[in-house]
């Protein structure tokens, strides 16, 4: 086991499959996860493939593997709000300390905070209804992080 505390870990909890993403100042790593956070900047590889991403105010830029990314990221109110082009394929995510939802790899999900902004759980479309609910638990240190940054590794992470 790692000796780092919850506090720095993104969980995971998808239909039966369980990782948590470990989050420092330079990086994210997890199991087929290893990013480093430069300055506007995300760099490394997801599940055996490159990523470059550009962080920029309101856009997130660049390659996953040959796919290209273009995401449009803003903040409305309380809420991060993506949408856009990532990996090739349409993706929306909207993350407020309400709810969480993503659309991604054609899934949806549809989770309701049950500790506001922190943990979200609930079902994903593609699952079957026997499934356990998702559950995604975010640390402090992606919550300091910006509205691209969190929007790029949550897209990565699913």
């Amino acid at each position: 086991a790692w000796a780092s505390s919850d506090l720095d870990q993104l969980s995971f909890s998808v239909a039966r499959t369980q990782f948590n993403l470990r989050m420092t100042p330079d990086n994210v790593t997890g199991p087929e996860f290893q990013v480093s956070r430069l300055p506007g900047e995300l760099r490394g590889r997801v599940a055996d493939m490159p990523v470059t991403l550009k962080l920029e105010d309101e856009k997130v830029k660049g390659n996953i593997g040959s796919s290209v990314v273009n995401l449009d990221v803003k903040k409305e109110g309380d809420a991060v709000k993506a949408k856009g082009g990532f990996q090739g394929r349409p993706v929306t995510l909207t993350l407020s300390p309400q709810e969480l939802t993503v659309y991604v790899r054609d899934c949806t999900y549809r989770l309701k905070a049950k500790e506001a902004g922190r943990t979200y759980e609930g079902k994903r479309s593609c699952d079957r209804s026997f499934m356990p609910p998702t559950v995604i638990t975010l640390p402090d240190a992606f919550l300091a992080a910006s509205p691209a940054e969190q929007a790029s590794l949550l897209l990565l992470a699913l």
